[in-house]
């Protein structure tokens, strides 16, 4: 049995280290697709508030984007690329895969600003 148990867990340490590069790799193709079709900072900012909760419309007044037919657009074109996926949250939404952040790009300006405000928010409340 103990046998058995160290062939185990030497398996589960390979696979844990195969998972890290896999997603190591993953990150870094993910950040090329992003960077090579998302242009603008609006759909950058689109992008990153696509949080499966925010409707078009949402999205298109924070990100500062005419329509949110565009955003809609957008969502449909991101689809097909895999960085989006359909809401978990609400049915006709969409999420993305995964942030900015995590796969090294800056927030655009127009959401560095409300993400500064919110810190500051939160810092606020937490003094009192």
């Amino acid at each position: 049995m103990t046998d058995e148990l160290e062939v185990l867990k030497r398996i589960e340490s390979e696979i844990r280290q195969l998972l890290k590069w896999t997603r190591l790799a993953g990150l870094q193709q993910l950040k090329a697709i992003v960077s090579q079709n998302l242009k603008t900072d609006k759909e950058l900012a689109a992008f990153e508030l696509s949080d499966g909760e925010k409707t078009t419309r949402d999205i298109a007044k924070l990100a500062q984007i005419g329509s949110n037919a565009t955003v809609a657009r957008y969502w449909e074109k991101w689809s097909k690329l895999g960085i989006v996926e359909p809401s978990q949250k609400r049915q006709g939404r969409f999420q993305k895969i995964v942030s900015l952040e995590e796969i090294g790009l800056s927030l655009p300006p127009m959401l560095e600003a409300s993400a500064n405000d919110e810190g500051e928010k939160g810092q606020e409340a937490q003094g009192e």
